[in-house]
């Protein structure tokens, strides 16, 4: 049964097209009532190709509608206002009184049947008069909307809408709407000539000017000198599309980024002028390092250099790991610290004593920050008095530690702090492809840029268990030696929106899925750990594209 199979009785009085948005906004749980709070809004890119391409456009349209009670929307690939302009200061109140605002999203998702999320939900240009309108606030506009395709691509790279108080369309609306999308389209063409010829010209220019390794990457375009490929190798150098965002404007970023096999790279990049994402990236191979945080593959501790340890890191990011390296050959014996909160402090503290008094031992205090301040104590004096067995204890973050605990890890020989695998997404890869090594030994596989561009994406909350479970995953479906976005679970299969997301926007997204999985799914305790409104929240976790899978309530 299709979408559109089945209408209502009110459903089954609309036009066919009008009826299918009418079920889309049913099944995303829209009702008639305008709701303030899933009109969430965005910083705008005035610079964008879509912009760049219609400011022109957008400027004599106006002027052929001076004075008229019409206003021009400009909408680009989210969904997302980017344009407004008003022939009447009514109409302008009353279109920014149901949240038209510059950033606001209006997807059908969002506010139902309208000439932005409808045309974009169907690929069509889309006529709708008042009563056609699913939400009610809606109903006294009539609006004609125009999908805008990218000529060469065929990818929608926004949609232009025409609107006016009434009930009844205008009929100058198509024609003028079409004239408008068809100028617009050119305008992008000839807008990606210009900047692909500018990605060209320096990519000349830079291996002209630099025996290094070099490659240039803007929009679809991907120039890479054989040097450069060699050094990425197994990796796309698409990889290097990841480091994107983060290329300033004026001046260069400069980074290291682990490559599958072991390894890193150091990358300098900038931007290339005249284009709205381009930059040239200049790529140096360094040998593989050891680094200050275990990971899949990294080497343990020096058993002999340290007689206590102590770990901190949020769940996942390989505190068992590290503890193990540091035990060596020796048994390891796990007293739970959260067992302390149940069970009678005198019978955990013998089972301490006890345990650390066995030679050739390794106790481990898994959880140390939730023991009671009076057993922290103990600990202390354990600690003091130079137990037999080697001690390693294992604990949240140390910005998160309460004093007493805090005070543990000073005593030990050794501290590590391990990082959230969201701080350490230049070496996504590599830690990918070593757990894909240890899954499927013996078969080498290879991830695509495009995966690996999604992968670092994601806020990954699990840290390296959840990559592992991942990249698990992927393993035990049938496959080549290439792993593509089929082989992702859907939820990893991050937008193209969140991929361009800014350092600001991508901290921000990370740090309220963060909070939602700490706190199971609840938003409301999320929220009061973010320092902000629930209502709030909700509108960040749609403007931020955060499944309602992250959450329960």
């Amino acid at each position: 049964m299709t979408l559109g199979s089945v209408f209502t009785g009110e459903e089954a009085s609309l036009r066919p097209e009008i009826a299918v948005s009418w079920r889309r906004s049913r099944l995303h749980g829209l009702t008639p009532e305008l709701d303030p709070a899933r009109v969430s809004i965005t910083e705008v890119d005035h610079s964008s190709r879509l912009m760049t391409a219609g400011r022109a456009v957008l400027d004599e349209l106006s002027r052929q509608l001076e004075g008229t009670q019409f206003c021009v929307l400009l909408a680009d690939r989210d969904c997302r206002i980017v344009y407004r302009w008003f022939g009447d200061r009514r109409l302008q109140q009353q279109i920014e009184g149901i949240g038209a605002v510059l950033g606001s999203q209006f997807g059908e998702g969002r506010i139902g049947t309208n000439a932005l999320g409808t045309p974009y939900e169907s690929g069509k240009a889309v006529e709708i008069h008042g009563g056609e309108h699913f939400v009610e606030a809606l109903k006294r506009f009539s609006c004609y909307g125009h999908p805008i395709r990218h000529p060469l691509t065929g990818r929608i790279e926004g949609v232009l809408d025409i609107t006016g108080i009434g009930e009844i369309g205008n009929p100058l609306f198509g024609p003028l709407v079409s004239r408008a999308v068809v100028d617009i389209q050119q305008r992008i063409v000839e807008g990606a000539r210009v900047a692909e010829r500018r990605l060209f010209l320096a990519f000349q220019e830079a291996t002209h000017r630099r025996s290094a390794p070099v490659a240039v990457l803007g929009g679809d375009i991907v120039l890479a000198n054989r040097s450069c490929a060699d050094q990425l190798r197994p990796a796309d150098p698409a990889l290097l599309r990841t480091l994107l965002p983060r290329v300033p404007r004026r001046g260069t970023l400069t980074t290291s980024l682990a490559v599958p096999g072991g390894g890193s790279v150091e990358v300098i990049a900038e931007r290339v002028e005249g284009t709205p994402d381009g930059a040239v990236f200049q790529v140096t191979r360094r040998a593989p390092a050891h680094h200050d945080h275990p990971a899949h593959d990294a080497p343990p501790p020096d058993p002999v250099a340290a007689r206590t340890l102590f770990v901190t890191g949020e769940p996942g990011t390989g505190r068992s790991t590290a503890v193990a390296g540091f035990a060596g050959d020796d048994p390891m014996v796990v007293l739970d610290a959260a067992s302390a909160l149940t069970e009678e402090p005198g019978r955990w503290a013998g089972r301490l004593a006890t345990l650390a008094a066995k030679d050739g031992t390794v106790v481990v205090l898994d959880d140390i920050h939730l023991v009671p301040e009076g057993l922290a104590v103990l600990v202390r004096e354990t600690l003091d008095r130079g137990p037999a067995a080697r001690l390693a204890m294992t604990a949240c973050p140390a910005d998160r530690l309460p004093p007493a605990v805090a005070g543990l890890a000073a005593r030990c020989d050794r501290t590590l702090a391990l990082a959230p695998l969201r701080d350490r997404l230049a070496e996504l890869p590599a830690l990918a492809e070593a757990m894909m090594a240890a899954e499927r030994p013996g078969r080498p596989v290879r991830f695509t840029g495009q995966v690996l561009e999604a992968l670092g994406a994601q806020p990954w909350p699990g840290n390296l268990r959840e990559l592992r479970a991942v990249v698990a995953g992927i393993a035990r479906q049938p496959c080549g030696g290439v792993i593509d976005m089929d082989r992702l679970p859907p939820r990893y299969r991050a937008s193209a929106k969140v991929r361009r997301l800014g350092g600001r926007e991508l901290a921000e997204r990370n740090a309220i899925i963060t909070a939602l999985y700490a706190h199971d799914g609840n938003k409301l305790r999320a929220a009061r750990e973010l320092g902000i409104s629930r209502t709030t929240l909700y509108r960040r976790m749609q403007a931020l594209e955060i499944a309602d899978e992250c959450s329960v309530l």
